[in-house]
Formats: C-alpha cells, structure tokens, sequence
C-alpha cells in the first residue's frame, strides 16, 4: 500500500478556530485505513487574528483581510499543500479579488453548495452570516440561478436571530448541542425540508444533529470535501489512483424521518 501520492489538503483555519477544527475532524473521521501512515495529510494554519470578515465587509474594508488570506494560502502552497480549503464561508467573497496562482487550487464551498443543490429536489434554508448575505455570496455563484427557487433566505430578524445567537455563539465556545434546537425552530417555522451549511460554524451543529434520532436533511458542503479527500486517499493507499475525484454533489445528509 502507499499513501496518497502528491495531494495534500491545505485548510486556512481560525476563521474560526472551532470551526476549522471540526472540519479536519471531519476529513479524519470519514477516511478510513489500515495503517495510520495511509491517513490523509492535511496542513492547517488556524490563525483567529484574522479581522472579523463580517465586520470587515460592511464597513467596505476587504483590504483589512485580503493581505492576510493570501499570506496563509501562499504559506500553504510553500509548505506542500495541492488543495486549498478556505474554512470561512463569508472568506469567499475575496476570491476573485486573489492572484491566479493562489485561487486556482481552492476548493470553492459555494461551488459546492450548488452541486449538491442540482442533485436534490427539497427546499432548504440557507444559514449564513450577515456579512455573507449583505455581499451576496451566492447569488454571484455560477449556476445560482438554476437552484435559487429552492433557497429559502431567512428574514431580517432572523437572519439577525442566525448570526447573532447562532454562529457567534459558537465563535465564542458556546456548546453546540445547546443551539441546535435554534436550528430545529427556524426549520419549523419556514416549513423546509433541511438546512443549507452556509457558514463553516453551522457545520458543527449540523454534526450534532446529525447524531440524533431524527436529524434534518442537510446541505453540508464541508463534508461533501471532506469525503471526497479522505476518499481520494483512500482509493490511493489500494493503489488505485492518486487523485482527488471531482466532489460528489449528491452529499447530502439525509433525513432520519
């Protein structure tokens, strides 16, 4: 057996750093393997110092953040990585502005999102910071158009409700399984069939609820690139290839009900 052949994941973490720890938890935790030396490699820089994107964004300052994201892609790419992850969803609003060199190997989330949207038929609800609806992160996405009628985007008090007492609560190391219900209510009260993983914190409530009885469909584009990586190299440590497959829009979790 050999282990994965010249591809190594490279994630920009910290933004935040519980966030960006779950997801390489992620990656692990769908792998499997014989020998640990068969594991994927995955190089991380969590670096919380980042300027609040949100923040950043609507005050019109993306060149407080800007410098530093291309500081840690670059870094990675140095340092061996192939495939970068930007563990931030509001973080992909700076992609166009990045040199060709550094945006090529990034694994777009967005993008994700709308390939797994094209391989279902439900409507969801779309959970994401307020700076990632105020710059209309996917609304821009190539392909948007084809799925957005199945998009449901929360209402302003609501939105308030996701930002606020959702995802920075659990910037701030509240327990995650103490906010699910929060989600539990909001899909109740939009009478949709799951939840969109529209920021990289909601991806820790979605594995909450994953673990339950009954757990909502989800479109979770971090596990989506999760699977597909440990994937690849798996299929490489049984000597069948050494590549990262195209991502498998059709990740969707599936609803226990």
């Amino acid at each position: 057996m050999k282990s994965l052949r010249g591809e190594v994941l490279g994630i920009v973490g910290g933004l935040g750093p519980l966030a960006s720890a779950e997801f390489l938890r992620t990656v692990y935790r769908c792998a499997t393997w014989e020998r640990e030396q068969d594991a994927p490699r995955v190089l991380m820089d969590s670096n919380p110092a980042f300027p609040d994107r949100t923040s950043a964004f609507l005050a019109g300052e993306e060149h407080t953040v800007s410098p530093m994201l291309e500081e840690v892609l670059a870094a990675l790419l140095e340092r061996g990585a192939t495939r970068l992850v930007i563990c931030c969803m509001t973080a992909h609003h700076l992609l166009p502005r990045l040199p060709a060199e550094l945006r090529r190997p990034i694994i777009s989330v967005p993008e994700v999102i709308v390939a797994q949207l094209r391989r279902t038929r439900g409507r969801y609800l779309m959970l994401c910071t307020r700076g990632t609806r105020y710059v209309s992160l996917f609304e821009r996405e190539p392909g948007w158009e084809d799925v957005a009628d199945r998009v449901v985007f929360p209402e302003a008090a609501d939105q308030d409700l996701i930002h606020d007492d959702l995802i920075y609560q659990i910037k701030r190391m509240a327990d995650p399984a103490a906010l699910a219900p929060i989600v539990r209510s909001l899909l109740a009260k939009y009478g949709t069939d799951g939840f969109i993983v529209g920021c990289s914190e909601i991806h820790l409530v979605a594995n909450v609820l994953h673990g339950g009885a009954e757990h909502p469909e989800c479109i979770d584009p971090f596990l989506a690139i999760a699977s597909s990586f440990a994937h690849a190299a798996e299929t490489a440590a049984h000597g069948a290839g050494d590549r990262i497959p195209s991502l498998p829009g059709a990740m969707v979790r599936a609803s226990a009900a």
